[in-house]
């Protein structure tokens, strides 16, 4: 058989539906089936600051070691450059918390530059249990989004003083269908 390109308009079953299977061996290459546009951010570049019982947004991720497709990176705030559906998560390693504090994390989406914005994932929460400890909230949302949407963490401490972001993981991509 000839290597060649096959074009069709549909492609159905010989009864005209059911499932087409397509043998492991084949690869399928396709631009609308890529996770393209993704981002991965691991770390802080240094620590930052939360203040007492105030959401701060999170800008001392370390560039990320991941960029792919059209997203871009300024500040913590990620442009994602595609639309489509995303997949959004993110755990920030807060420090040094007392028995007892909370922490919260939530991700948020605008499309004016944070002029206005929406919580676009639920808040995540978590309470230490022994004194001094980092605790590591986790939040994750599927989020529609446009060319144009930007994304960014914040997280909310409860010590009674500052506390500070020091690492942890924040990362997107597109669902491919």
């Amino acid at each position: 058989m000839a290597d060649g390109i096959l074009k069709v308009g549909t492609i159905t079953t010989s009864s005209g539906s059911g499932t087409i299977t397509i043998p492991d061996a084949v690869t399928v290459s396709s631009a609308s089936l890529s996770n393209s546009p993704a981002f991965f951010s691991t770390g802080v570049s240094s620590s930052q600051a939360l203040g007492n019982q105030t959401y701060t947004t999170l800008t001392n991720w370390n560039t990320p070691s991941s960029l792919l497709g059209s997203v871009t990176f300024s500040n913590g705030i990620y442009t994602l450059g595609t639309a489509g559906t995303y997949f959004f998560y993110a755990i920030p390693d807060i420090g040094n918390l007392a028995d007892g504090d909370r922490a919260f994390v939530v991700i948020q989406a605008s499309e004016d530059s944070f002029s206005s914005s929406s919580d676009i994932s639920v808040n995540g929460k978590t309470m230490n249990a022994s004194a001094n400890a980092d605790v590591t909230p986790q939040v994750s949302c599927i989020h529609t989004c446009t060319a144009s949407t930007q994304v960014r963490v914040q997280a909310w401490q409860d010590y009674g003083g500052n506390r500070n972001f020091q690492g942890g993981y924040f990362m997107g991509y597109k669902l491919i269908g």
